[in-house]
């Protein structure tokens, strides 16, 4: 065990770890497991593991990552489920919490019955219990089950049905095992948990945290796949292991057993997700198990890199307050970086104020004299020996305990010209948010807000907060304009009354099948939006995210795209709330009246309770953060005002509550809800304090308005026992030594082929796309492309047996390709009905025409179906993932690398590949495999299936060495211009259709982007 302090250097640690097993010990690659927190640690963890791989390698020998897992535990145990289950669990999904909110509310009723757990709880509380409280208490409860490792249901066949239209029957049939008491409460509960589980299969889904208790319980059912589990993997580095909880921890001994080699690390003072069922208890009887035991060993990071040494003394004495665990101990951190010294008293500062605009206004100032773009100044970083930098807007972070008044900061800095993102739930606290959501709640026919608007984390009480408004959609509309043109962005006059017009026609086309007249349709901007509502009859369906883009059409949003730091804000900001839009649309097909309820739970669960992703590719834009302090854990920033550290704020002053679970005994007796609470000393509340201390680098201020809380006098107190500034405003944090300013830049890159091929497209779309986060919409053949390939890869599994079929029984092959059909591999979510068997048919014509055209190859070869690579362009540092549809075998390691085409009917034309693009997929996958994969890769193909002509049913690639040396270039070049944010541009290639005259009629962000070229093909069209 390693106990690793703040700014420690652990990934160094575990990447030098594995580098050490790997040259030394003579580990395999392909035993080596490393776990992370997060996707965003797993990719700088490879890229350190490769750098000392490297650095103990013999020239000309292997220093690639080979088959090694670096990423989360739940991503492990799904890639396991996969691997050792492939035909029970190849084909179910991640479902992320937002999707699985509307997956919920869509089975509230009829699938899952939850009206008798929210009676029973009505009941037993005394007072009415509303809908999204029963989803949130339903959710906590059913998570503790997977958490603990309780959760045992038996599902009523072992495949559940293909169709949408058969899951409400089979998902009754569904029994939980898991005895969880007799009460009214936990009888529904019960209930309602079991037919959560069969749900969620049927829709070929697995959440967070079933995909780790579905691990463990997939072993169980089966022990010959523990030994199969421990012959792949011998050695584990387990990183933020303060953190891990009870089903993890039983995941880890599984993989381990008797003989296996374990690296943990992490810090119990910066245990901070006990909230979320995280045990710290857990790493302090790892602490206490290896310092009795002559096999283990812990040692201790003393030495902080990161911060000056009066930030470190501070967090020191800090940490002194919080309670021990166990026999765990509590070093003193060291300073380790000599070069990052403390230049002046007042860097370091705690200060009071009387209002909290008084505070904000104040940090804004204070950021100003720390970030002067108008000038090309900032304050003085050190980088490196004898360098520096001045800082930017991006190095400085605002973070705060809670959500809830956000806002003030955001206005304060606003005012001064200050560019801000907020990275958490006050999200929904932005005017654009709140904007849209309106617009979205008129559509779905909602009169009202749903929530209390006295509290100030619903979205009523964010309404009346920000806009001080009555929390109904049209005024929230008119309010949000209004504040929206007051903040400087371009919003035409009649914004409001527009988009509410086209809300309220759209709302009259899909309840009551009735089209506008020609009048009102020539009232609105958008063509699409236009033609939709100029049409009559029964909407059968509708699109979440194509609605949403609509929204951002009609309100004319491509006039802030580009225009300024306010406008970035605000794309920035559609950007994560496009992926909160995607996530309702992620279940599956959405009626009208499942629309409805899409936005309900959008507006009841996203402003309390939505984690949001970080950032999809790269960095914020050049702006200050506002955030959470849960949501910077692993961050640091050179410059941190911890603000509103007042009386209930922090530590708050529901830290000890606990709350009420839906179950009894014997279960109650395993999973104790006040282990989920704040002990008497706070101690949770402590160390998120002590994580937020330790994010500063150089610059700390804390503050606080109105009633200051214990833990800002305590810290108050420190910081002047330290020798900083606590009375004298304008000393406090300064004075700053001002140099050319220059962003911090990451010099490495972690994509795909299918993210860079939007760049070499257009820079713009990827900006939208893989920076912003903007996700595109769907069309009802969503899916179709991966049912084909789902069925070639059952077929390259058994090659030898469908040849047999197709040679001496073809008329066998339909049946036997529909048995896969009915399995569950050709499983469509956006459609039914006729469009289902049409496509399913058309499918099954193409692949079949594929299993008798190659015959003769099924039987005479091997083939590794959607091999799994990494590689790595070394001249840029970027590093590209991917999956190879199949490796054919011809004379290993000579090998013929294949990409399929599906040719998905109605398919997005935006997902299609030209001619070169396919070259470049091809040769990318040559240079992986053999640099990665050590294959010979001879020639490359991409197969056209279902092409009729024999002439044109493959196009070969050469893969020789200048056909690999171009890709690595071509990769090359993109990578270094993303890095360098060069995406202020359009499109760079000709249309797909020879019809359209520009790629822009073909792009999925054509209606909002900002371009000339969009702003060309909007008029055009």
């Amino acid at each position: 065990m390693v106990v690793a302090g703040a700014g420690s250097g652990k990934t160094d640690v575990m990447a030098r770890r594995i580098a050490w097993w790997v040259a030394v010990d003579g580990v395999p690659k392909s035993r080596i497991v490393a776990f992370t927190f997060t996707r965003r640690a797993a990719e700088e963890m490879q890229f350190r593991i490769r750098q000392f791989v490297e650095r103990v390698t013999p020239v000309g020998e292997d220093v690639t990552l080979g088959d090694m897992y670096v990423g989360t535990i739940h991503g492990f145990c799904v890639k396991m489920l996969r691997d050792l289950a492939s035909d029970e669990y190849h084909n179910l999904d991640v479902l992320e919490e937002g999707a699985r909110v509307a997956l919920v509310q869509r089975g509230y009723h009829g699938t899952l019955g939850l009206p008798k757990l929210q009676s029973a709880m009505s009941a037993e509380s005394g007072k009415k219990v509303g809908q999204f409280a029963t989803i949130s208490r339903f959710l906590k409860a059913y998570d503790l089950l997977n958490e603990y490792d309780e959760l045992e249901v038996v599902l009523p066949t072992p495949t559940p049905p293909a169709r949408l239209g058969d899951e409400r029957d089979w998902c009754h049939g569904a029994e939980m095992k898991t005895d969880v008491g007799v009460g009214d409460v936990a009888e529904a509960f019960e209930l309602a948990a079991g037919r959560l589980y069969a749900f969620e299969r049927c829709r070929r889904f697995l959440d967070h945290s079933t995909s780790q208790s579905e691990l463990l319980r997939l072993l169980r059912r089966d022990e010959g796949l523990i030994e199969a589990l421990r012959e792949r993997t011998s050695h584990l580095v387990v990183d933020e292991v303060q953190d891990i909880n009870q089903v993890q921890s039983r995941v880890i001994a599984a993989i381990l057993g008797e003989t296996g080699h374990l690296t943990c690390v992490g810090d119990h003072r910066q245990a901070i997700f006990a909230w979320r069922g995280g045990r710290v208890e857990i790493m302090a009887d790892i602490f206490e198990e290896l310092s009795a035991e002559p096999y283990g060993e812990v040692i201790e990071l003393t030495h902080n890199f990161r911060s000056t040494p009066r930030i470190i003394e501070i967090a020191n004495r800090w940490a002194a307050s919080i309670g021990a665990v166990q026999s765990m101990s509590s070093p003193d951190m060291e300073h380790g970086r000599t070069s990052r010294e403390d230049e002046a008293d007042g860097h370091i500062a705690a200060l009071a104020f009387e209002e909290r605009t008084d505070e904000a206004d104040w940090i804004a100032e204070k950021i100003l004299t720390l970030a002067d773009p108008q000038a090309g100044l900032g304050a003085a970083m050190d980088v490196a020996a004898g360098e520096e930098r001045g800082l930017t807007f991006a190095d400085v972070a605002i973070l705060i305990r809670s959500g809830t008044d956000a806002r003030t900061y955001m206005r304060a800095l606003q005012a001064k010209g200050i560019p801000a993102v907020f990275t958490g739930g006050d999200l929904f606290s932005q005017p654009e948010i709140l904007f849209v959501m309106a617009a979205l709640a008129v559509m779905a026919g909602i009169e009202k807000f749903y929530g209390n608007s006295k509290d100030p984390r619903s979205l009523p009480g964010r309404i009346t907060q920000v806009l001080d408004c009555e929390p109904i959609p049209e005024a929230v509309l008119r309010a949000a304009a209004a504040a929206l043109a007051s903040d400087g962005l371009l919003v035409v006059d009649d914004v409001a009354y527009r988009l509410m017009l086209a809300a309220r026609l759209f709302r009259a086309r899909i309840e009551k099948e009735i089209g506008a007249s020609k009048a009102e349709r020539e009232m609105l901007a958008t063509p699409d939006l236009r033609a939709f509502l100029a049409r009559t009859g029964k909407v059968r369906r509708v699109f979440p995210q194509e609605i949403f883009h609509l929204i951002l059409s009609e309100a004319g949003v491509h006039a802030w795209d580009g225009s300024g730091p306010r406008g970035d804000t605000a794309m920035f900001h559609l950007g994560a709330l496009s992926a909160l839009v995607q996530s309702m649309e992620t279940p599956g097909w959405t009626s009208p009246s499942d629309f409805t309820y899409q936005v309900v739970a959008l507006g009841n669960w996203a402003p309390q309770q939505a984690r949001l992703e970080e950032a999809p590719l790269l960095e914020q834009p050049e702006a200050v953060t506002i955030s959470t302090v849960h949501s910077v854990k692993g961050a640091e920033y050179a410059a941190v005002f911890l603000a509103d550290v007042c009386s209930r704020r922090f530590p708050s002053s529901f830290a000890k509550r606990v709350e009420s679970l839906p179950f009894e005994s014997p279960v109650f007796d395993k999973i104790d809800p006040a282990e989920l609470a704040d002990n008497e000393n706070l101690d949770n509340e402590r160390r998120l304090m002590y994580v937020a201390l330790t994010r500063a680098e150089r610059f700390l201020a804390v503050t606080c308005s109105g009633k200051s809380s214990p833990f800002f006098k305590a810290v108050q107190g420190l910081i002047e026992e330290v020798g900083g500034e606590t009375f004298d405003m304008d000393l406090a944090i300064g004075p700053v030594r001002l140099v050319e300013a220059a962003p911090k830049r990451e010099n490495r890159l972690v994509s795909t082929f299918s993210d860079l091929r939007y760049y070499l497209e257009c820079p713009h779309d990827f900006y939208l796309r893989k920076v912003l986060g903007f996700a595109p919409t769907i069309d009802q053949a969503f899916g179709y492309g991966r049912g084909v390939h789902n069925l070639l890869r059952a077929i390259h599994s058994e090659p030898a047996r469908w040849s047999e079929i197709a040679i001496n029984d073809s008329g066998q092959l339909r049946p036997e390709l529909e048995k896969l059909v009915d399995a569950g591999l050709f499983y469509l979510r956006y459609t039914t009905g006729e469009p289902l068997e049409r496509m399913q048919n058309r499918g099954l014509e193409i692949v079949s025409d594929y299993v008798l055209n190659y015959a003769t190859e099924l039987a005479e070869l091997e083939f590794e179906p959607e091999r799994e690579f990494e590689t790595l362009i070394e001249e840029e540092q970027v590093l590209i993932s991917g999956a190879i549809d199949l490796v054919r075998h011809d004379d290993p390691p000579t090998v013929t690398l294949v990409d399929f085409k599906s040719g998905e009917p109605e398919s997005d034309v935006s997902s299609k590949l030209d001619r070169e693009e396919m070259q470049l997929q091809i040769s990318l996958y040559g240079v992986a495999a053999k640099k990665e994969l050590e294959y010979e890769p001879e020639q490359g193909l991409v197969r056209y299936l279902g092409e009729a002509d024999p002439d044109r049913r493959e196009l070969k690639v050469p893969l020789d060495d200048d056909a690999l040396a171009e890709a690595r270039h071509v990769v090359a070049g993109t990578a270094r211009s993303i890095k360098e944010r060069t995406f202020e541009s359009g499109p760079t290639r000709k249309p797909r259709d020879d019809r359209l005259h520009s790629r822009c009629e073909e792009c999925d962000f054509m209606r909002f982007c900002g371009m000339p070229a969009a702003e060309t093909a909007r008029q055009g069209s």
